[in-house]
């Protein structure tokens, strides 16, 4: 069995999801209210809720039946239902570096995150390390990255970013049949786009990456193994 526990970025053996840029792009344009969007101070990326964390679809989800059809069959049989947002970049704009959890989850958890770039080139995605900058390798299918190494983005598309992401309380681990499945497969027929951190080393100031509104300095107090 491969050891995903360093995985970084595994583009995934599914099928992707129907393109729903157009509907995205009027919401967009018509504007779009607080129950619908969450603005993000701390990514500096708004997203649209397209489902949410209790496993309910929004009213989005009557203009886009494929989409929900896809992720009905494609993806929720092997995460369950989760929340699912759609994060927006405007062309020439970036995405802050970031680190996708808290202090406490950092050392002990696997933070895979699962996205799929629905406009946008997923080459624009960067990982920080103490000896500079990784960038992620093209994908025409979702793939699987790690949220609590510092990553941004910046979009060098003419058209606004949509990047779609599965949120809380999914939480997959090494334990979670259906994921480590979906990993193994992954693996056989994409591992030569496999980045995984084995050789890497976090920058210094990797505490500066976590959303300081949400975490103070005692939580901020630990030293990894791995830096």
């Amino acid at each position: 069995m491969t050891d995903f526990s360093k995985l970084i970025f595994l583009p995934l053996d599914m099928l992707p999801p129907p393109d729903i840029s157009d509907i995205l792009d009027i919401y967009l344009a018509e504007g779009i209210d607080e129950y619908h969007m969450v603005t993000d101070d701390y990514r500096i990326s708004p997203s649209i809720i397209l489902m949410s964390p209790e496993g309910e679809w929004l009213p989005i989800s009557k203009q886009i039946p494929e989409f929900v059809d896809w992720a009905e069959k494609e993806l929720f049989s092997w995460t369950g239902r989760s929340q699912m947002v759609v994060i927006t970049t405007a062309p020439g704009k970036s995405m802050a570096t970031h680190i996708d959890c808290s202090p406490h989850m950092f050392i002990d958890t696997w933070q895979h995150k699962f996205r799929y770039v629905i406009r946008g080139n997923t080459t624009d995605l960067k990982y920080i390390t103490k000896a500079g900058y990784v960038y992620m390798p093209d994908s025409d299918t979702p793939y699987i990255i790690k949220g609590s190494w510092p990553h941004d983005m910046h979009n060098t598309a003419t058209q606004t970013k949509f990047t779609l992401c599965l949120g809380a309380p999914w939480e997959p681990n090494i334990n979670d049949k259906s994921y480590m499945g979906m990993l193994e497969r992954s693996y056989k027929i994409n591992n030569n786009k496999y980045i995984s951190y084995n050789d890497w080393k976090l920058p210094n100031n990797f505490r500066d990456f976590f959303n300081k509104e949400k975490y103070n300095k005692p939580d901020l107090n630990f030293k990894p193994n791995w830096i």
